[in-house]
């Protein structure tokens, strides 16, 4: 009879030890299950094209920073394609800024429509054709992308900007553009680079000096430091409340010739 109450106590003990393990696995899996909850769904992750070796990527609450050649690409290219003109500036620049307003942000939108108003008014528009490119030997370097912490960034852009007036030259001008670049998680599906470029900062564009310029372009070497602005004729760094940066650039001219008559273009502005 000993025998059989040995037996019973044996399975009872069991019986707890398998129950209170029970217990503990199911507490862990509640656990993980909330701290699987917690982690992001998702992450925003920029790889630098300049993965050296031992580099690591810290990511904080699924968001990772971006580097420097990434933002200064991303500034680089939308403002390239905003202010692309192929045929008529009247037409594209409205459809240029539509096609990627998602790469906008709502401030930028409106200044930049503000700049096709006050270009309307003066003539600056109708069958103009325009295009930036970045000048040979001023290209990405680390210190044209200027951290305004985690979330915003002021990209120094040194672009050539020629316009045409129904085939003839009537803008070539070098100018530094203070494109502001901000994180912008609005629509992943139209925008999955979730950055903004919101136009310019505290700075506006300005006139560089076309010395600086030549040389690094002659060279075909990017130089230690960034090209000085050019004392003469530069483009109003602080506008009048009235006018905008853009309409500053517009605005400033290199002669009084007007530029919308291929008799007597401007030749540079």
């Amino acid at each position: 009879m000993s025998r059989y109450l040995d037996a019973l106590a044996a399975e009872r003990a069991h019986n707890a030890r398998l129950f209170r393990a029970l217990v503990v696995i199911g507490l862990v899996a509640v656990v993980g299950m909330a701290l699987l909850w917690a982690r992001p769904r998702q992450i925003d992750l920029h790889i630098n094209p300049d993965l050296r070796a031992g580099e690591r990527v810290s990511v904080t609450g699924g968001v990772a920073p971006v580097p420097n050649p990434n933002v200064y690409s991303f500034a680089y290219y939308v403002w390239q394609q905003v202010n692309r003109w192929q045929s008529d500036g009247g037409k594209d620049y409205g459809k240029q800024i539509y096609d990627f307003q998602s790469y906008l942000t709502p401030r930028c939108q409106a200044q930049l429509q503000g700049d096709i108003d006050n270009r309307n008014r003066a003539g600056e528009l109708h069958q103009r054709t325009r295009q930036i490119s970045e000048i040979p030997g001023l290209g990405f370097q680390d210190n044209r992308v200027i951290g305004e912490g985690p979330s915003a960034w002021t990209v120094l852009l040194d672009m050539q900007v020629t316009e045409t007036f129904r085939g003839q030259a009537v803008k070539d001008a070098f100018i530094r553009y203070p494109v502001r670049v901000v994180r912008y998680d609005v629509d992943r599906e139209r925008n999955p680079f979730r950055l903004a470029v919101d136009c310019f900062g505290s700075a506006a564009p300005a006139r560089l000096d076309i010395k600086d310029s030549a040389i690094g372009a002659a060279q075909g070497l990017t130089p230690a430091a960034l090209p000085a602005i050019s004392a003469q004729a530069p483009i109003a760094v602080s506008p009048s409340p009235t006018t905008t940066p853009l309409a500053a650039e517009s605005a400033n001219t290199a002669t009084g010739a007007p530029a919308t008559t291929p008799s007597a273009p401007a030749s540079s502005r």
